[in-house]
C-alpha cells in the first residue's frame, strides 16, 4: 500500500491544516529494551524526523505516535513569512547517487518510482512561518503531546531585512522566543538552498559569520542545547566551520538538501514563481553525499577528542540505512523524505535486528 502523509498535490496551507494524510493503523511498538541518551535527555530511541515535513504540533504528534521519538518542529521565524506557491515538491528522475559535481547542475522532473525507498524530490518552500503568536502557543502544545521518552526539537531561522533588528540579532531573538515557548533543544537552520543563495541560506559554509550568529544565539538561550544545520561542503571547509562554531554549539545536523536547478522541457524553471530555478533536492539520491559529511564529522570529533553531538540527516530511506549511520557513530538519525511516504519506517527501525 502506498501512502503520502504530506500530499505534494496540495498546497502547503492545506497540508498544514488537514495533514498528515494517514488513515492506516498505528504501529504497535516493540518493548523498549534500553533508553538512549541525547544531550542530557533520556529518550526511547535516537530516531527523528527533521524540520521539513513537521508543519505544526499535530504533525509532530502523529509522527511521535508512529515511533519517531525526536520530531523537529518546522523552522520558525520572528515574523510571518508565506510559503512559495505550490507545487513545493516534484518527483525527480534519479536512479543514481548524486556526487558533488552534480551540485547546482540542471535536472528534470520525473515520475514517482515504484519503490518508496528510491524516491528523490525537490523541496522548495522558502522557509515559511506563521507569526510568533501562533507558533509559540503551538510549541507549548507540541511538548504536551510528546509521549514518555520522546522529545520535540525546535528549528529556527533568522530573517534579513527587518527594520527592527539586523540578521545576527534576529537569529538570537527568534532562538530566545523558541526557548521561551518551551524548546528543549534549539536547531538553527544555516542551510537552505531555497532562499536564492541569500546570506541566510548559505551561512553554513561561512566560518566567520556563522560563528558570529552562533555566539549571539548562545548568549540568547543560555545553556539550552544548540544544534546548527549544515549543508554539504568539502572536508577542509567543514573543518573550518566546525572549529569556528564549536565554542558556542553543542551539536551539528547534516546535511540539508542538495541544490539543483530543476528545469522543464523548455529549459525554464519547473517550479512556478520568480527565483525558483534552484531548489533543494532530497531523498534517495543524496544518501552518499550525506554519509560523507557524517563520516567527516565523526573524523573531526575523533581527531579533536571532542564530544559534540552529530545528527545525521539525508538519503536514509530504509531501517537498514538509519542503523548504518548510527553504527558509523552518529548520535541521532533523521529521515524526512522516506517518512513522508512511509509511515511504518520507524516501526521497522525499532524491529530491526
Amino acid at each position: 500500500m502506498q501512502f503520502e502523509l504530506y500530499d505534494i498535490s496540495k498546497t502547503y496551507e492545506e497540508n498544514y491544516q488537514d495533514g498528515p494524510f494517514f488513515e492506516g493503523e498505528m504501529p504497535t511498538r516493540p518493548a523498549i529494551k534500553q533508553m538512549q541518551k541525547v544531550f542530557d535527555f533520556e529518550v526511547n530511541s535516537r530516531l527523528g524526523v527533521p524540520a521539513g515535513p513537521l508543519l505544526n504540533s499535530h504533525w509532530c504528534d502523529v509522527y511521535a505516535k508512529l515511533g519517531f521519538d525526536l520530531p523537529v518542529y518546522k523552522t520558525v521565524r520572528s515574523v510571518e513569512r508565506t510559503c512559495h506557491p505550490a507545487p513545493n515538491c516534484i518527483f525527480l528522475n534519479a536512479d543514481d547517487q548524486f556526487t558533488n559535481r552534480d551540485i547546482n547542475t540542471e535536472m528534470k522532473p520525473g515520475e514517482r518510482p515504484e519503490l518508496d525507498e528510491k524516491i528523490t524530490i525537490t523541496n522548495s518552500f522558502g522557509v515559511p512561518s506563521l507569526s510568533p503568536e501562533v507558533w509559540m502557543k503551538d510549541i507549548e502544545a507540541g511538548n504536551k503531546k510528546m509521549g514518555p521518552g520522546q522529545l520535540m526539537i525546535v528549528s529556527v531561522n533568522g530573517t534579513p531585512g527587518l527594520a527592527e533588528r539586523d540578521l545576527v540579532e534576529d537569529y538570537g531573538y527568534v532562538a530566545a522566543m523558541a526557548k521561551e515557548a518551551g524548546g528543549k533543544i534549539i536547531e538553527v537552520n544555516y542551510s537552505c538552498p531555497n532562499l536564492g543563495g541569500s546570506k541566510e541560506g548559505a551561512l553554513f559554509s561561512d566560518p566567520e559569520n556563522s560563528a558570529l550568529v552562533s555566539k549571539k544565539i548562545r548568549e540568547s538561550i543560555g545553556d539550552t542545547p544548540l544544534m546548527i544545520k549544515l549543508g554539504w561542503m568539502p572536508a577542509d571547509q567543514l573543518e573550518k566551520v566546525i572549529e569556528a562554531n564549536r565554542p558556542y554549539v553543542d551539536g551539528f545536523a547534516a546535511i540539508n538538501t542538495i541544490p539543483r536547478k530543476i528545469v522543464n522541457d523548455q529549459g525554464g524553471s519547473a517550479l512556478p514563481g520568480e527565483g525558483r530555478l534552484q531548489s533543494g533536492t532530497c531523498g534517495f539520491a543524496i544518501g552518499e553525499l550525506a554519509e560523507e559529511v557524517t563520516s567527516n564529522l565523526i573524523d573531526l570529533r575523533t581527531k579533536w577528542k571532542d564530544d559534540f553531538v552529530i545528527c545525521s540527516v539525508g538519503g536514509m530511506m530504509t531501517a537498514q540505512d538509519l542503523h548504518r549511520r548510527l553504527e558509523m557513530g552518529a548520535d541521532m538519525v533523521m529521515s524526512a523524505t522516506a517518512a513522508m511516504w512511509d509511515p511504518y519506517l520507524a516501526q521497522r527501525f525499532h524491529e530491526y535486528k
